[in-house]
């Protein structure tokens, strides 16, 4: 069940800045496993666009508080940012992976965590209104698992297309603003995840998938975002520290191929030298990285396709990897006034 019979203003968190809208703990969906919520962070400028972030941890730690400063960009850069929980993978206790930490976020296996991702963007498209942003086009944005999941949630077009021998059609129901769409226009993706069958296979997919690669195959084949790429896939951007020892930078290239093949709009830059989160501590510090003096060695492969009969510069000049570059893409696809 949704909340979209509340009031926002009953919401409304203090600390604004730079006139930017909080509202903290929104809860968009209600779960066996139990409520799900989300931070969304809104400029007062005119129906700001919206951007979804999906925040990272292996897929079963961490919380949607683990994000860039989403208050600052909203301000900067006046997009609307929702930060969004999703059900974070058991752990169980015989597991050789560490305890989470206190965390009271609900769990569950694979798919609750796209299905989560997915209700979270019609939730978010049925209350625009109440809350004071444009939501007919949405941008999405993740960090390694998050990465994972919002390239996920670009190429996966709706929820339903999870349903197989594995999944029934009854545990991927639309279950929250079933009415909405849950598809996306862009998808910016940190370090994720694009092939789960090329993983080693008992790490943190394992917790993810509910047990080994090779003992869920289909399930694996699913989860990958590039099993779902084709012509309809939306642009993306895509950012990867060709040092990260954590995600291989082959699941980008092996993104960036599968992009390429179906003729979608794709920007792919390999950070050298830097590891995972970029080398910082946190996804709140990992801008930080992309930012600092001197700036990173980087190689960039941005490709564009047009209609026959049609040109244009639409990825000509194609910034460094840093915030200017994350904003002129948003500008460019989700911005319904485009401003270049």
């Amino acid at each position: 069940m949704s909340r979209s019979d509340s009031d926002p203003a009953d919401e409304r968190t203090s600390g604004d800045v730079d006139a930017v809208e909080s509202y903290e703990g929104v809860t968009y969906a209600e779960r066996d496993a139990g409520e799900m919520k989300l931070d969304l962070f809104v400029p007062e400028t005119d129906a700001p666009p919206l951007v979804v972030y999906v925040h990272g941890g292996g897929w079963a730690y961490a919380t949607r508080a683990n994000t860039p400063d989403l208050e600052r960009y909203a301000a900067e850069w006046g997009f609307a940012f929702a930060s969004v929980s999703y059900r974070l993978a058991p752990i169980p206790d015989d597991s050789p992976f560490d305890p989470a930490p206190d965390n009271p976020t609900p769990r569950g296996i694979f798919p609750a965590q796209i299905l989560d991702v997915k209700a979270a963007i019609r939730w978010l498209r049925a209350n625009a209104e109440a809350y004071g942003f444009d939501a007919d086009d949405v941008g999405v944005w993740g960090a390694s698992a998050g990465g994972h999941l919002a390239a996920l949630a670009g190429t996966l077009e709706d929820v339903s297309a999870l349903a197989s021998d594995v999944y029934p059609a009854e545990t991927v129901e639309k279950r929250v603003a079933p009415d909405h769409s849950g598809r996306v226009q862009a998808v910016v993706d940190w370090y994720g995840v694009s092939d789960l069958r090329e993983l080693d296979g008992a790490g943190l997919e394992s917790l993810l998938l509910g047990g080994p690669v090779s003992d869920n195959p289909e399930k694996a084949r699913l989860g990958s975002p590039i099993s779902h790429v084709s012509a309809t896939t939306p642009p993306f951007l895509v950012m990867h520290g060709r040092a990260d020892e954590v995600v291989p930078v082959a699941q980008t290239e092996l993104l960036a191929e599968a992009l390429a093949d179906a003729h979608v709009d794709a920007t792919v830059y390999a950070l050298q030298d830097l590891g995972h989160v970029f080398g910082a501590d946190s996804e709140r510090s990992a801008m930080e990285r992309l930012t600092g003096s001197p700036r990173p060695a980087q190689s960039v492969t941005a490709t564009a396709h047009f209609p026959e009969g049609e040109s244009g510069g639409g990825l000509a000049g194609v910034p460094p990897a840093d915030p200017a570059a994350i904003e002129r893409f948003l500008d460019r696809t989700i911005r319904t006034e485009n401003p270049e």
